[in-house]
């Protein structure tokens, strides 16, 4: 088999790897990294953060309302209450994990066995009960975002040019 024929079908394999790489990274997503550490992925970028519960007691509603990445929107409370499921406990008067308040009167909830969550509950914020909170997590080195079609199509150019040229003779021939 030529070199050029292996680069052809590896660049193939790498092309269709990363098409599937790249239509699986388009949609959001909440995984557990480690603990209490958990990743979400917004569709372009990846942000962690440490999860945590407190109860509501009427002072400390700005950390339960705007310092978390789900308020104000419905889909990203539920990527969250269904990608933590009961890790932070049953801690509610009703045996439910902890409300991922995001409104002022709406929360999403980890329904359990069904991997879904309930996001039509209506329930203003209520002393005593414990809600999820998130903080950015701080580690060492940050993520590399970005997509992989650029690196890959630079290395293929590149490998192209340098096994694609036709071997030309640099001396040319003498002649008597």
């Amino acid at each position: 088999m030529s070199i050029k024929k292996l680069l052809v079908a590896l660049s193939a394999v790498l092309l269709a790897g990363m098409s599937t790489q790249i239509m699986a990274a388009i949609v959001p997503y909440v995984n557990q990294v480690s603990g209490n550490e958990y990743a979400y992925f917004n569709g372009t970028s990846t942000t962690n953060y440490d999860l945590s519960t407190v109860i509501y007691n009427g002072s400390n509603s700005a950390q339960i309302t705007t310092g978390t990445p789900w308020w104000s929107n419905a889909s990203v409370a539920n990527l969250f209450a269904v990608g933590v499921g009961g890790n932070l406990g049953y801690p509610n008067t009703d045996s439910t994990t902890p409300f991922f308040q995001y409104n002022s009167n709406s929360y999403s909830v980890w329904l359990g066995g069904s991997n879904s969550a309930d996001l039509t509950n209506s329930y203003p914020l209520s002393s005593g009960t414990t809600y999820a909170v998130a903080t950015v997590h701080s580690s060492g080195a940050p993520e590399i975002d970005g997509s992989l079609a650029p690196k890959v199509a630079f290395l293929l150019g590149c490998l192209f040019l340098m096994f694609g040229r036709k071997k030309q003779n640099t001396e040319p021939m003498m002649t008597a």
